[in-house]
Order: C-alpha cells, then structure tokens, then sequence
C-alpha cells in the first residue's frame, strides 16, 4: 500500500488490520490520552528542525502551529483511522461498517481531537518504533521488522547502533537486514518475484542461519586446511551485495527451492522443519543439489546426500516396508489386477538382486 491515497489506506485498515477490537472500547470509552499518536510534519524547512537535545525555537513551534502545515501519522494508524471512522457516518456506509457501537454524544467530542506526539523527523522516531514493534509487545510481522531495519540502515544507524536500541542480543536485527538485502537483490538482479518470501519471511531467516546454506550462497571464508570450507560469520556479510556474482545462481535455486516459482513451479519444502532437516543438508552435497535441480524431489535429494549406495538402500527399504503392508491385506484382494502389479514387483526386484549379484 506504500504511496497510495488516503481512502485507500482507509479502506486497507479497515479490512485487513481488524479496526473493531479497537472500536469496541474507543466507541464506549473515547481515547485513551495514555497512547497518543506519532507524527511527523511534512516539508519540514531543515535549519528549522531542533537538533538532538536543543530547545524547540520559536519558528519550529510557529511552523508546527500553522493551519498549512500537514502531518504523517507514522505511529496509531489503527487508532487513528478507528476514530475517524467512529466520527463519520458517511465514511462508516462507504466502508460498509457493521456492529461498531454509535458512540455517546460526549464520545464523539472527545475523539475530535487527539493527542499526537511531534518528532521534527522520521529519523527522530525510528528507535522508539524499533522498540516498540521489533523486540516490544506489538510486534510487525518478519518481512515489516526487515522493511523497517534496512530503513534504519539507510538512515545512517549501523546494525550495532540498532541492536543496542532495540536491546538485540540474538544476531535477529543482523539476519533481518542480510534476508532483506538479499531479496532486494534478487529483485533486481534477477528479477524474481519477491511476494511469496514476503509473505514467508521467516523460512528466510531460518535458511540463513545453516551452515550450509550460508556456504551455498558464497558466504565463504578462507582456511589454511585443503579441503575444508568454513562459513562466513554473518556479521562479515556485506549488506550493499549479500550474495556474490558467482553464486546467484545458488540464490535463485535456493529461493525457489524454499518459495517456488509463482503458481507453475512449487516449493520443494512443505514447512520449516524441511529446510533444517532435509535442505541444509542436500545443499552441502553436489551429488544431491544436481539432483535436486533435476527432479525437485527433495526427500530423494536428501538420500542422495550420504551417497548413491546409501540413497538405494533407502528405496529398496521404503519399498520393503510397503510391499510387506501389502502383505497382510493382499489375500482379500486376488484379482487379475493386483496379479499383475505383484508380478511387476517380482520382476523388478529379480532383476535388482541379478544386478547386484553381477561380479
């Protein structure tokens, strides 16, 4: 919804950020003054914005005060828009409003103005609200904490600077950023579509933090020993470009892998414990990792991860296991169909046993 009209954010809130838990004590209550509304002026002049700890200035304060001065609302959009609805009864038949209270006389004058805390901007502000909605009791979702670190970022505050703000002790503000550069960058160096891991953010944040999987997309460090590969620390991670040129490719397997590919190609991982169980380890083994880009049978894939020998003796005993069910019902069901399935077994698994028999 990000710059869309007002009517349309209106109507945004109302129908996915569910304004009448809100209505119910606000219609019969009023506004509770102990939570006033954040905002911001717009087109603020900068000299006339008060630095860090200096007294507001008679033309802040009169640039404030002025009838042609608007304000953004970037804390209470749920109150506020609560309010106004409670307050409009054409705005109510507009949005199809029903079962809100019609609030008292005395109500509807109290919501006719609000308090509102003033920052002079909204880099002022981004601390309290990472506070409040990354680590505090009103948590955003994981792509909305991600969204709003890496516009902490842009601002100039470092990953340090957040963690110590929001009281950060888990890596969670580093991995936020990294999963966010990273779909930036396969946005717009690959083009992919980006809406499923939107909605998915966390497999993201899960993915990143397996060994493997940090190797598979380049986040590799030197080691003096031949043949060991060790992982980069996230906190090495470049957040300008994650991931390397040489290893975008990995990139989109693996988000395609993890998301799929719009409606046509689907995820190979089902939920989350598939991504620690199965894809961290399938995409520490070449053998499986091609397999996997061919098939997108991920359980096979992970088969394949100890070995092909060891990936046959999993089918041959997943087969075992099934043909010895059938077994025990199969004396109810002797028909020329079941006849002829059981005759396929017996001579597939003949010429496996000739096969390996074979000097």
């Amino acid at each position: 919804m990000q710059g869309k009209e007002e009517p349309d954010l209106m109507q945004h809130l109302f129908s996915h950020f569910d304004l009448e838990e809100i209505a119910l004590p606000m219609g019969q209550n009023g506004y509770f003054d102990e939570e006033p509304l954040v905002a911001i002026p717009k087109d603020l002049p900068e000299d006339l914005a008060p630095k860090s700890g200096q007294l507001i200035t008679p033309d802040y304060f009169n640039f404030l005060s002025s009838p042609n001065t608007h304000f953004t609302v970037v804390e209470g959009n749920r109150r506020l828009a609560t309010a106004r609805i409670l307050r409009d009864e054409g705005l109510r038949q507009q949005l199809k409003v029903r079962n809100w209270p019609n609030p008292s006389t005395e109500v509807l004058a109290d919501l006719e103005q609000l308090p509102v805390i003033i920052y002079p901007t909204r880099k002022e502000v981004l601390p309290y609200l990472g506070v409040r909605h990354i680590t505090g009791n009103k948590k955003w979702d994981s792509y909305a904490k991600a969204r709003y670190i890496s516009s902490m970022i842009d601002e100039g505050y470092s990953v340090y600077d957040i963690e110590q703000e929001v009281g950060d002790r888990s890596q969670g503000v580093l991995k936020n950023a990294i999963s966010y550069k990273l779909l930036e960058q396969a946005k717009t160096e690959l083009d992919l579509d980006i809406s499923r891991a939107k909605e998915d953010f966390s497999y993201l944040l899960l993915g990143i933090g397996q060994r493997n999987i940090k190797i598979f997309l380049g986040w590799i460090r030197p080691t003096q020993k031949l043949g060991e590969t060790k992982a980069l620390p996230l906190s090495e991670v470049s957040l300008e470009a994650p991931i390397p040129d040489s290893h975008l490719a990995n990139l989109k397997d693996f988000l395609s892998w993890v998301y799929g590919e719009g409606n046509k190609v689907l995820p190979v991982i089902k939920e989350s414990r598939d991504i620690t169980n199965y894809l961290s380890h399938v995409v520490g083994s070449e053998n499986a990792v091609s397999y996997l880009r061919k098939t997108r049978n991920l359980i096979e894939a992970y088969d394949l991860t100890n070995g092909e020998e060891s990936m046959v003796r999993s089918l041959l005993g997943t087969a075992n296991t099934k043909l010895e069910k059938a077994l025990g019902v199969v004396h109810r069901h002797k028909t020329a169909d079941v006849i002829a399935e059981a005759e396929k077994c017996v001579d597939t698994s003949s010429r496996i046993l000739k096969t390996v028999q074979e000097r």
